[in-house]
């Protein structure tokens, strides 16, 4: 059986996304992460896993689930990893097979870019990640792969290159095909695509794309 994790993190959260999220992708453990514990407490979420330094928590639901059953984790505000890191490593030493993360982007866009960079460890251990809010599907992606338009997050699709440029890069199925370029940092040729076919392909020889699926 799959193992799906979900990491309710502490920035923005939007109950609705959240909501439809655990309605389709029906999680197997659901983990809160500081402030994201006040959110699952508000929709009485079946928390498997609480972690953080609850800074910014009321000590009245932190002593709530002090009571409960579920194992809570507290590190020191001054530390070496943020929350969010300390939460994707507890998804992956439990096994997961897929994570998603929500209130994994904000106004905090230092937090939002570190949050994308942190997708990087479960790609390296072939555990799929994404990063989602109401207008934004963000994963990386390490060999070619494929976009079904019936699926997708969003009506635009856009790729960056992530640690270095990426080698052959190839779509078939959008509105701006592109056959076997380089795409390097700095360059805006990937933004904002549009798929065209049933089932889009993103064919590339070497490197790791930021993927975006977008929605206005």
């Amino acid at each position: 059986m799959e193992k799906k994790v979900l990491i309710i993190t502490g920035g923005n959260v939007e109950e609705v996304v959240l909501k439809r999220c655990i309605q389709i992708h029906q999680y197997t453990e659901i983990i809160a992460v500081d402030r994201g514990l006040m959110t699952a407490d508000q929709l009485d979420l079946p928390l498997g896993y609480i972690v953080g330094d609850f800074d910014s928590v009321p000590e009245k639901i932190l002593d709530k689930y002090r009571d409960s059953v579920v194992p809570i984790e507290t590190f020191p505000a001054e530390k070496d990893m943020t929350d969010t890191e300390i939460a994707i490593n507890l998804a992956l030493s439990h096994g997961a097979d897929t994570i998603d993360l929500i209130g994994a982007t904000g106004s905090r866009l230092d937090h939002t870019l570190a949050n994308l960079h942190l997708l990087l460890n479960p790609l390296e251990k072939g555990v799929s990640a994404c990063i989602l809010d109401s207008h934004n599907k963000i994963y990386l992606k390490k060999d070619s792969f494929l976009i079904r338009r019936d699926e997708q997050y969003g009506d635009y699709v856009s790729f960056l290159p992530f640690h270095g440029d990426v080698f052959g890069l190839t779509l078939e199925g959008f509105k701006y095909p592109l056959l076997g370029v380089r795409l390097g940092a700095g360059e805006s040729l990937c933004i904002s695509n549009e798929i065209v076919a049933e089932e889009a392909k993103v064919i590339f020889e070497k490197g790791i794309l930021v993927v975006f699926e977008t929605r206005d």
